[in-house]
């Protein structure tokens, strides 16, 4: 009796569970006939073609998913893809509508990448684009690169959607500070920042990484959403998260990220690099500053038939350097087992590899003469235009100091 009070009890508990949550999931990586139920294509060879690989917008369940348009300046479409199947977006909103009278309570997303600075307006967002909350409608605000594989949506009965969350940040002093006392990914910081030095801004695929150098502590600053030129001083409070990527720490967007408290000086004086070894830059010293590195050797290794990685060396020590973003260090002309010096960023290490990424030009390391200095002397030989040398009483055209002049 007891045991079929309980078999009994579980099927009703599953019985509510099931009138009051419903989950769908949108199978981007796979799904597309579900997805697209109005579009031609019964292959992988018709999903190529005309707009069944331009999709924006698919409903399952009475539960809309829809991309923006492509954003103006952005060479990017944001859209449904459905051969190397894929939500993708370069930046803009995706926005998740249930039926009316429903409330969306959960949003789980597998994703192939995500972006970090996405944020959204109501509920509450992780990391990985995983979202709960009580809404109607979620509106992700997209800021770079984004490729979802999977999403699962859960609604519920209605109810009332839940007020924003009020949220408490944590005031930190300095960029110096930051580093010293957190260590792993923080959410809601308050960082001040006091005349820090915009060294290095680098834009890529949508993604903007600010370099700041405090005092003797550097920090980068990814996409903040609004402009701090190269050479500007900042000053001031900003809200921001920690991350970190294979050790390195950079600081993203919130939800609370704005510029109503931060004064951008614009400054045409350049940040000076810091003269740093191989040795330095392996140590982890000078993280998202700006450096120089004389007197390396220079070499490279082939990883895939026709690409290679470039390394500085000094000795057996090694360092990559990575040329990729704005292809202005000029590494794969340079001549193996030369010597050459760099000015660039230490922001990145790739595989326990630390990287620079240079800002200029990759030179050759001067081992000539140098300092020669030419001087003029009132005394100096006189030639006439034979080339013959002649003394003070000589009158004509004379060739002093390899100038002509004329004599009376």
């Amino acid at each position: 009796m007891k045991k079929l009070l309980r078999y009994s009890l579980s099927v009703i508990f599953a019985f509510v569970a099931s009138v009051s949550f419903a989950q769908t999931t949108f199978d981007f990586d796979k799904d597309y006939k579900t997805l697209f139920p109005g579009l031609p294509g019964v292959s992988s060879e018709e999903s190529n073609e005309g707009d069944f690989n331009e999709a924006t917008t698919c409903t399952v369940d009475g539960i809309a998913v829809t991309v923006s348009a492509k954003e103006e300046g952005n060479p990017h479409a944001n859209r449904i893809w459905t051969s190397s199947a894929r939500l993708r977006m370069y930046s803009g909103t995706l926005t998740i509508q249930a039926p009316e009278g429903k409330q969306i309570s959960k949003i789980e997303i597998a994703q192939k990448k995500w972006n970090a600075n996405t944020k959204v307006d109501n509920g509450t967002l992780d990391n990985k684009g995983n979202w709960t909350g009580s809404a109607n409608k979620v509106v992700y605000s997209i800021a770079g690169n984004t490729q979802i594989k999977t999403m699962t949506v859960t609604l519920g009965e209605g109810g009332t959607p839940q007020p924003p969350v009020e949220i408490t940040y944590t005031d930190v002093a300095s960029v110096k500070d930051l580093l010293a006392n957190y260590t792993e990914d923080t959410k809601n910081l308050n960082l001040t920042l006091t005349n820090a030095k915009v060294t290095y801004v680098n834009e890529y695929n949508g993604t903007i990484n600010t370099y700041v150098r405090e005092g003797d502590a550097a920090i980068e600053l990814r996409t903040l959403g609004f402009n701090m030129p190269v050479n500007s001083i900042l000053t001031g409070k900003v809200k921001v998260d920690l991350t970190f990527y294979y050790g390195v720490p950079y600081l993203v967007a919130n939800a609370g990220t704005n510029d109503e408290s931060i004064t951008v000086t614009e400054s045409t004086e350049a940040a000076q690099p810091i003269e740093a070894t191989v040795a330095d830059i392996i140590a982890n010293k000078y993280l998202n500053d700006l450096v120089t590195i004389k007197g390396f050797t220079f070499s490279k290794e082939e990883y895939q038939e026709g690409r290679f990685n470039y390394y500085a060396n000094d000795g057996e020590q090694k360092i990559m350097i990575y040329d990729k973003f704005n292809k202005v260090g000029g590494v794969a002309e340079l001549t193996e087992g030369e010597k050459y010096n760099v000015v660039g960023l230490y922001g990145a290490i790739f595989k326990g590899t630390p990287e620079i990424i240079p800002t200029q030009a990759v030179v050759p390391t001067s081992t000539g003469i140098s300092n020669i200095t030419v001087t003029t002397a009132d005394n100096a030989p006189a030639y006439n235009l034979a080339g013959q040398k002649v003394n003070a009483a000589y009158k004509g055209i004379v060739i002093k100091n390899g100038k002509k002049m004329i004599k009376k």
